[in-house]
């Protein structure tokens, strides 16, 4: 048979299939549209689409089924038949009919199309902006359309805030594909930790030996109203690993209240997320007791919303810092802002906010406590500048550049009423003031929180230097000469304001000196001068040229090949809060560079390296490889795929390869 033959029987054929699957679907009222009926198909997440009616111009989301051997088109039929039960509650999915791609096997339900995302989305986007009347009306509809699932015997079991939609401010469920659990193949295994933080303890306890039930979404249900209360994510800020937050979950690890929450709204989460499933509420009781709560009209705020900022020049009269709620508060607030200090002193901007976090970290503090307890303090202005560092890079609360902007600009321009004669406390108001400076200088120089404006930018880190600025704005004044930024590019100029800040022990400077020896920017090469400034700034405590140092140890830049120095330096760069370093270690580890071979200690570095980038794919391969091998820990196959899938999917090809050789070995179809 000719090639030509071959293609008109399999079309042929296609067309015989399509004019049967039409008349199965009009038998059962089933509407099906031809898929050149939509225009301007564009895919919106893994298997979802958003596209429009040629005819009524209306949008909608096309949602892809794909059918097999386990799921057959009698399988989507009665599925389809089960969700229009369903569809007449005003917070679930319209659905509008079927159609199919063409020359291929996916069908695609016709599904209404939200405007405004998911609720994740929406407390991201929005959250400075909701009151308590607004939180809670999510919560009601939430919980609502939860009732009425459980009513009709239909359990969630996905329930978190990134499948919760909403449109045009109103709560939206896709609940197909519910009413019937699908089989899943090793997909679901590597994806079985999902966003964990709302699966039920009892499920994650005993994984796979129980199913999921009504209790479980009521769990669920209660970590979202948290979130809906906070607007962060639950465990966000603890930049712990999934598969050690399923172990303190399991082991009844709750997320804080967040201050300022409607103590009965508090009540009904906790109840909702108790370990013990049985003494949790039924959907019911959840609904009933959120109708009872009525905020008066002076109601409950956002604690963050109830910051009062004096008159329009944003001007503070500030009490005394000595006055405080608590003696161990002030001794923390005092030593990390020494240490917010320092940073700036020491550290380039990438690097500042990790070495934030891992101070309040390394002292078991709540960022989100902190934060809030900075802006409750009776003398909160006094470190004004380490607030709006806190709200711009998301420190205890989600990004909110407007925030920052806002106690950037209170430091910038505070008047002090305190005795001149105090010169501590003059040297506190003086740099506070010239950080917050700082910070708005940058925030225009990059367009954050506020309109772009180099020049602007620019002009202020001048000005800033012309006073004498002791955290040195003369290496950012370099930076806008050497990249044109507010001022015409001038590479030789910015090498001399380097060298210049860099003689005056500013590790930045000497950091910066040596880069352009070493590159020839803005002056000759000359490596073994750049080798030096670099071990300068190291020695002065810059992270980045610690590492630098210690790069050049391991591979032999500039200084003869020495593993057991270069470990050296690589470990504390690693120590003070440097992230890429991590992976390394634990190679070095691994293969005995520089250090006697420990496994434990290398599955330790990449543990690190893994939970602390979501980017660092090489850490991920080689920590799921730990687990797939048993390399300085157990053998564990559930681990291994959910971090060998996360390197692949952020492009390691051997993870990938893995991954298909663990897949050929498991036979596993119904992890349900």
């Amino acid at each position: 048979m000719s090639q030509e033959n071959t293609n008109e029987t399999e079309w042929e054929v296609w067309m015989d299939d399509l004019i049967i699957i039409e008349d199965t679907l009009q038998k059962e009222n089933i509407p099906f549209y031809q898929y050149s009926e939509f225009k301007e198909a564009k895919l919106i997440s893994e298997n979802v689409y958003q596209a429009t009616f040629k005819t009524s111009q209306k949008t909608v989301a096309l949602k892809c089924i794909g059918l097999n051997d386990k799921f057959t088109l009698d399988n989507l039929i009665n599925e389809i038949k089960r969700y229009r039960k369903l569809e007449n509650h005003d917070n679930i999915l319209k659905y509008y009919g079927i159609t199919k791609q063409e020359n291929t096997n996916n069908y695609m339900i016709i599904l209404e199309y939200v405007n405004n995302g998911s609720l994740r989305q929406h407390l991201k986007t929005n959250f400075q902006k909701l009151d308590w009347n607004a939180k809670l009306n999510m919560a009601k509809q939430i919980a609502d359309v939860l009732k009425f699932l459980h009513s009709n015997n239909i359990i969630h079991g996905k329930l978190n805030s990134e499948n919760i939609l909403i449109h045009n401010g109103v709560i939206k469920f896709n609940v197909f594909g519910l009413t019937k659990i699908m089989p899943e193949s090793l997909k679901f295994l590597r994806n079985i930790f999902g966003p964990i933080q709302y699966i039920d303890p009892r499920y994650l306890e005993i994984l796979n030996t129980i199913g999921k039930n009504k209790s479980s979404d009521i769990f669920s249900l209660g970590i979202i109203l948290w979130e809906i209360s906070s607007g962060t994510l639950p465990f966000e800020t603890e930049s712990l690993s999934n598969v050690d937050l399923l172990n303190n979950i399991i082991k009844r690890k709750r997320e804080m209240v967040i201050p300022g929450t409607l103590p009965e709204y508090q009540e009904i989460y906790t109840d909702c997320w108790k370990h013990n499933g049985n003494s949790r509420p039924d959907i019911s009781l959840v609904v009933k007791n959120l109708s009872k709560i009525i905020i008066s009209d002076a109601g409950f705020e956002n604690p963050q919303s109830q910051i009062h900022i004096q008159n329009d020049e944003l001007k503070v009269h500030s009490n005394h810092p000595t006055v405080n709620k608590s003696a161990g508060f002030e001794v923390f607030i005092n030593d990390l802002f020494e240490h917010f200090i320092d940073i700036f002193k020491k550290q380039f901007t990438e690097s500042q906010p990790i070495m934030m976090k891992n101070y309040i970290k390394k002292r078991e503090k709540n960022p989100v406590k902190v934060l809030y307890e900075m802006i409750s303090y009776p003398s909160h202005s006094w470190f004004t500048s380490m607030i709006g560092f806190f709200y711009m890079n998301g420190i205890g609360t989600i990004t909110d550049n407007q925030m920052a902007v806002k106690f950037c600009s209170i430091a910038a321009n505070e008047i002090i009423h305190v005795s001149t004669n105090s010169p501590s406390l003059m040297k506190l108001h003086n740099t506070n003031k010239e950080i917050g400076t700082m910070i708005l200088a940058e925030m225009y120089l990059e367009g954050i929180g506020v309109e772009k404006d180099e020049k602007k930018a620019f002009q202020i880190f001048s000005k800033l230097d012309n006073r004498g600025s002791f955290i040195s704005a003369l290496t950012e004044v370099a930076d806008c000469y050497m990249d044109g930024l507010g001022v015409e590019k001038n590479q030789e100029k910015a090498f001399k304001l380097y060298l210049k800040s860099a003689e005056k022990g500013i590790p930045i400077g000497q950091s910066n000196v040596g880069w352009c020896y070493i590159n020839g920017i803005g002056t000759s090469i000359n490596k073994a001068k750049g080798f030096v400034w670099n071990m300068k700034s190291a020695l002065a405590g810059n992270i980045d040229a610690i590492h630098d140092v210690g790069h050049c140890y391991s591979n032999g830049i500039y200084v003869d090949k020495n593993y057991q120095t270069g470990f050296r330096w690589c470990l504390k760069a690693a120590e003070k809060g440097a992230l890429d370093v991590q992976c390394y270690l634990g190679n070095c580890y691994e293969r005995g560079l520089g250090i006697d071979v420990d496994q434990v200690k290398a599955f330790e570095w990449y543990k690190k390296a893994a939970e602390s980038n979501d980017n660092d794919y090489d850490s991920q391969y080689e920590f799921g490889e730990c687990f797939h091998e048993g390399r300085g820990t157990k053998k564990d196959i559930i681990k291994a795929i959910y971090w060998l899938n996360k390197a692949a999917e952020n492009g390691h090809i051997n993870a990938h390869y893995q991954l298909m050789g663990i897949e050929n070995d498991i036979d596993y179809y119904n992890f349900y």
